[in-house]
């Protein structure tokens, strides 16, 4: 595990903002689920495309929207099934799709099994979609310090940080509407990749 001065932060997280930290860095790296499959280029590829923005979309209205009703633990049998398989596709695009669905697998964890760990979880595999596209890149592998030196890794700190500050205030409708918009705003993804208009 990387040590990251936000991992104390991350553990001591109420429920709600384990939730809702993991909501938006699903958000933040969705796009990578879309290349991937844009990259497959099949039915199947535009069926679970649009299942995973529906998982996304679930969420958000589960914090903001007042009496909404949402069976998880069927959801997460459906998300499940299109999570995809390594040994199945020859390029990199599958490696990001699939931290991807492991942080909207955290956010379904938050919600049914209300661990501790969650937010942690999905803050690390962010890290670690960076530093396996770095080390694609650069074809060294790079020891902790090193990465953490890395512009990308610097700006994936910033922004889980900045997340951390803004969930450091009373649970409102509105507060989580305007996480969500934040990552919207931000304009790309931990990889740098510009988000689509």
């Amino acid at each position: 595990m990387l040590s990251l001065p936000i991992n104390d932060q991350l553990k001591n997280l109420l429920s709600w903002q384990q939730s809702v930290f993991c909501m938006a860095l699903s958000e933040h790296t969705k796009l990578h689920f879309h290349l991937f499959c844009e990259a497959i280029e099949n039915e199947a590829g535009t069926k679970i495309n649009n299942e995973i923005d529906k998982f996304n979309q679930l969420f958000w209205e589960k914090m903001t929207v007042k009496g909404v009703k949402v069976n998880l633990t069927i959801q997460q049998e459906h998300f499940d099934e299109i999570i995809p398989d390594s040994r199945k596709h020859d390029f990199y695009g599958v490696y990001p799709a699939i931290d991807h669905c492991v942080i909207l697998s955290c956010a379904f964890n938050s919600f049914l099994i209300k661990s501790n760990d969650e937010a942690l979880n999905a803050s690390q595999t962010s890290f670690s979609t960076i530093a396996s596209f770095i080390e694609l890149q650069s074809g060294d592998e790079l020891d902790d310090e090193m990465l953490q030196e890395q512009a990308l890794f610097i700006e994936q700190l910033e922004f889980q940080t900045e997340l951390l500050k803004m969930l450091d205030n009373e649970r409102s409708p509105e507060l989580i509407k305007s996480i969500q918009h934040f990552v919207q705003a931000h304009g790309v993804t931990n990889l740098g990749i510009a988000l689509s208009e």
